[in-house]
C-alpha cells in the first residue's frame, strides 16, 4: 500500500492520481533490500519508475517522515498499525494488483523444532492468519 501523511493530497481525496506517482517523493526502505525490488518491479511492470527516492533503514524513521509530509512510501499496513490507528497517516492502494510478498520458515527435515522453535512457527502462524482476516 501507498503510505501518506494525514495532510497529503491523496489523503484528502483518498485516491491516487496515476499520473501523480512517477511525481512523489518516496521514502522506501534500503536500495539493498528484497522490499526495495519488490516494489520496483511492480512498477517497472506499470511502466513506472520512481524519481525521487530517499532510502533509510528504519521503518521508523519512515513512518515519522511520511508524518511530516516530506514522501510517500509504499509499505505492508501491519507497519503503520499505531500510526494509522492514531490518524496521523492514510493507507492507499497502489492500483488495480497487489504487491505480495511470500515469508518462509525453513529447518531441517530430520530435526526435531526445540520448543522455543515450535513456539516461534505458532507465534508466526497465527499471526498470519490474523493479517489474512
Amino acid at each position: 500500500m501507498f503510505l501518506v501523511g494525514a495532510t497529503h493530497s491523496w489523503a484528502s481525496n483518498r485516491q491516487v492520481v496515476r499520473a501523480e506517482i512517477p511525481k512523489q517523493n518516496y521514502v522506501l526502505y534500503n536500495k539493498g533490500s528484497y522490499t526495495f525490488r519488490l516494489i520496483e518491479q511492480y512498477f517497472r511492470e506499470e511502466n513506472m519508475v520512481l524519481n525521487t527516492v530517499i532510502e533509510l533503514g528504519s521503518m521508523d524513521a519512515i513512518k515519522e517522515l511520511v508524518k511530516l509530509g516530506l514522501g510517500a512510501s509504499i509499505i505492508a499496513p501491519w507497519i503503520a498499525a499505531r500510526e494509522l490507528q492514531e490518524k496521523s497517516v492514510v493507507t492507499l492502494p497502489l492500483g488495480k494488483r497487489k504487491l505480495t510478498r511470500v515469508w518462509g520458515i525453513a529447518h531441517w527435515r530430520n530435526r526435531r523444532l526445540t520448543m522455543t522453535e515450535e513456539t516461534f512457527v505458532s507465534l508466526c502462524k497465527a499471526f498470519c492468519v490474523e493479517l489474512n482476516q
